[in-house]
């Protein structure tokens, strides 16, 4: 963490109470992310995402009182900066469709190890889309069974760049693989996430899939 500079605060959204507390022991260990609460329902988690002006959200998709893909939505809509990642043991296809087009930003897995949790909660924080490639994969298959008619305003080279998204490319491999900077790169990103009206990367994907901007075909190499 840059000197001077205050830790990501992050709020864990989830019923089991003992991995939510070792989660946040585990998170606020580090100098540069600081858990702020834990919440075990979806109706404290939104209180509590938006009092505590927390920069990443960890939701289960369980909840006592509804479903964290309702909460990740509403917010988005109170604090539409949020990052919200989906913290699950659950990899069914229609669950992971619904979170991404409520905005949710990517999906860490509860068998994770420690190491890998902090490590894909950073890549989220910079950016990138952390889902794996299978999960990727099938959430593109499920998304193209339900596409609609084609979304306009997307210019040759952010087609380039969504192809690469699809394919689970990350910013730096998409600006060598174009020849531009990553500056360029993340310019690109910006605009396609505006002209699709999307939260994240992830959901930016899903949603040119389905409206078959991008195309499973498109993603071979």
């Amino acid at each position: 963490m840059a000197e001077g500079s205050s830790p990501t605060k992050i709020v864990i959204v989830d019923d089991h109470l003992m991995v939510a507390e070792g989660v946040g022991r585990l998170i606020s260990a580090e100098p540069d992310l600081l858990t702020v609460g834990i919440a075990s329902n979806a109706t404290e988690g939104i209180d509590l995402a938006v009092q505590s002006e927390a920069d990443v959200v960890l939701m289960d998709f369980h909840l006592p009182d509804g479903d964290g893909i309702a909460a990740t939505a509403e917010i988005l809509r109170k604090r539409p900066g949020t990052l919200v990642i989906m913290f699950s043991s659950d990899e069914d296809d229609e669950l992971l469709a619904r979170a991404v087009e409520a905005g949710c930003a990517g999906f860490i897995q509860k068998t994770r190890s420690s190491a890998e949790i902090l490590s894909m909660i950073r890549a989220a924080i910079k950016g990138e889309s952390i889902v794996s490639t299978a999960m990727l994969t099938s959430l593109l298959t499920h998304l193209t069974s339900t596409r609609v008619s084609p979304a306009h305003g997307i210019t040759t080279r952010e087609l380039e760049v969504l192809n690469l998204l699809a394919r689970g490319v990350a910013t730096e491999a998409i600006s060598t693989s174009l020849f531009l900077s990553t500056h360029t790169v993340r310019n690109h990103i910006r605009n396609i996430l505006a002209k699709l009206g999307a939260h994240s990367k992830l959901e930016a994907v899903a949603i040119a899939t389905r409206e078959g901007i991008v195309t499973m075909g498109d993603r071979t190499t």
